[in-house]
């Protein structure tokens, strides 16, 4: 009977999910990359499921991508239905193939030479690009070949999976650019308005302009500030990110393309820019749009602003800051119906650069960002409020289509008598958020809420101390913190971060590079001010991470073992 039991790991014959069995056997793996002191790092494997940086025997201390090293590993781009990964090494511009069977490094996919400003991949690996804003150049690697194509000050590239678009973007501009590629010939036929063809004596390669007009025709208004894209789930549309003022721009907002105006067969017969204006002809008659056809102007203004966007099919996420009054930015979520592209809500979540966006277990958006500590909530903090107004931490959890208490899409867990409660799990008490400040096991009733909302004041329910955070919203700034600076009238209901990193503050963890969904875990992982924390999709709270630390500094993480491509 003992060989009667569940595989702790897996081993070649017990394969899974119609994937090799990988050397560590680990059933649910993250992949995180590091450095440990600017000039070595590597990429560490966690075992997602207990959550251990080593086997449950601790007779492996730990696993690592045979055959990679870089100095400063910052990005990883996620292929798990391809088995496939690609870390970016930033010292170098060196963009290492990870085959995630063998879990080692298989090469290198592309170079694109040191400290590029943005880099893109593709699920195919048919292209690769990187924007090098020091050298003025975007570099497009294909089957072992680089081109190089002079844009000067652009910052970023984008390709969509299946590698048939790739777009760049320029620093403080309202242009945006595309790469075509032109038929096989001997004697190709360069495109009207292009910007620069390679290689020269017999260009196969192209970047042009893309038509900037808006729905009304206005030249030169069809982007603000452009900063990045997503992609419809049905392949048909691109939502460019307009940053506007949290940029230098005017306007924020999104400009909503014909993905298949834009692919890379796609060659221009009439000059993009047509229309214009001098240098430009005038356009002639019937030249198709590449804006998609909608019942409002195109691009639509989004005040709460736009650096990051993803779409469920039925709605467009949109992240980004807004101005405010003060002269500080103020981080924004705001809800697009695709339908009937208007903005049907606006929610208040983390300040600084928002970069992340991914949906999780439990009916969640998980929204990251970076530079948190400057903003309105920090301001707020500074001031002396102790509310979650003046949380200024780089993670939110968003519950979209929520219900405040109860039912499939309720936004915590409500609280249960009788029930062990670790620190820092939230439930709702039918009103306002309740985070546990001291753990231990619930009375057998309900206990008589406190109801001040200051943030601080607690409620004793057997041996659990709740702590009241305000009400009940589908938005999270994670993780719960009150920022008490000095002993407050009722006592030390001090909440601070459960595991502060290294340099030990207690209020904010710092930039958030990385995260990624562990699919049917009900957990997110994430690179954190450096460091790994993980946490529960259920109601937000946080995974002790003792034995998941890395020694050094973490950039990014990524859920290996993914169903789809999506929980990059």
């Amino acid at each position: 009977m003992s060989g009667c039991h569940t595989p702790l790991y897996y081993h070649p014959e017990y394969n899974y999910a119609g994937r090799p069995t990988p050397p560590s056997g680990l059933l649910n793996r993250v992949m995180a990359t590091y450095t440990t002191n600017g000039s070595s790092g590597g990429a560490e494997i966690l075992d997602a499921l207990n959550d251990l940086r080593r086997n449950i025997q601790n007779t492996i201390p730990a696993w690592f991508i045979s055959g990679f090293s870089a100095a400063q590993p910052t990005t990883i781009f996620n292929f798990p239905e391809q088995t496939t990964g690609y870390i970016l090494s930033y010292t170098d511009g060196n963009l290492s193939t990870i085959n995630y069977s063998k879990e080692s490094s298989s090469g290198s996919g592309a170079n694109f030479g040191a400290t590029p400003t943005s880099v893109a991949a593709s699920a195919t690996g048919s292209y690769f690009a990187s924007a090098n804003e020091n050298a003025g150049q975007v570099l497009v690697s294909s089957g072992g070949t680089t081109f190089a194509f002079s844009l000067p000050n652009v910052d970023k590239v984008v390709t969509n999976q299946g590698s048939t678009i790739i777009l760049a973007m320029v620093r403080n501009s309202n242009s945006l650019y595309r790469i075509v590629k032109l038929p096989a010939t001997n004697n190709p036929v360069l495109p009207p308005g292009f910007i620069d063809c390679q290689p020269l004596l017999l260009p196969t390669l192209c970047l042009v302009p893309v038509a900037d007009q808006n729905s009304a025709g206005v030249p030169a208004s069809a982007y603000d500030n452009p900063v990045g894209a997503s992609f419809s789930l049905d392949g048909n549309t691109v939502y460019i990110e307009d940053c506007g003022p949290e940029c230098g721009g005017k306007t924020a907002g999104v400009t909503i393309l014909q993905e298949g105006a834009l692919v890379i067969t796609n060659v221009p017969t009439v000059d993009p820019l047509c229309g214009d204006g001098t240098p430009h002809p005038a356009c002639p008659a019937g030249t198709p749009s590449i804006l998609a056809a909608l019942p409002v102007a195109n691009p639509i203004p989004i005040p709460g602003g736009v650096t990051a966007s993803l779409s469920d099919g039925t709605t467009l996420y949109l992240a980004g800051q807004q101005l405010q009054g003060t002269g500080y930015f103020a981080g924004n979520l705001s809800l697009l119906n695709l339908s009937t592209y208007t903005v049907t809500n606006k929610y208040s979540i983390s300040d600084g650069t928002h970069t992340k966006m991914i949906f999780g277990d439990d009916n969640t958006l998980w929204i990251g960002s970076t530079l948190c500590a400057n903003g309105a909530r920090a301001a707020q903090a500074a001031a002396g409020n102790t509310t979650q107004a003046a949380n200024y931490n780089c993670l939110t959890r968003f519950v979209p289509n929520s219900t405040a208490v109860g039912g499939p899409n309720a936004i915590l867990p409500s609280w249960s008598a009788n029930t062990a409660y670790n620190a820092g799990q939230q439930v709702s008490d039918g009103t306002n958020v309740e985070v546990v400040l001291t753990a231990g096991t619930s009375g057998s009733s309900k206990p008589t809420w406190a109801t001040n909302t200051n943030g601080y004041t607690s409620t004793t329910d057997g041996g659990v101390v709740w702590v009241n955070v305000g009400a009940v919203t589908p938005v999270q700034i994670i993780p719960a913190v009150n920022n008490l600076t000095v002993s407050q009238p009722n006592g030390s209901n001090n909440m601070a971060v459960l595991y502060p990193n290294t340099n030990q503050n207690q209020y904010y963890y710092g930039t958030l590079s990385g995260i990624c969904w562990v699919q049917n875990l009900h957990k997110m992982y994430t690179a954190y001010g450096g460091q790994i924390h993980a946490f529960n999709t259920a109601d937000g709270s946080e995974i002790n991470n003792y034995n998941i630390t890395i020694q050094g500094t973490v950039f990014d993480v990524a859920y290996m073992d993914a169903l789809t491509n999506s929980a990059n």
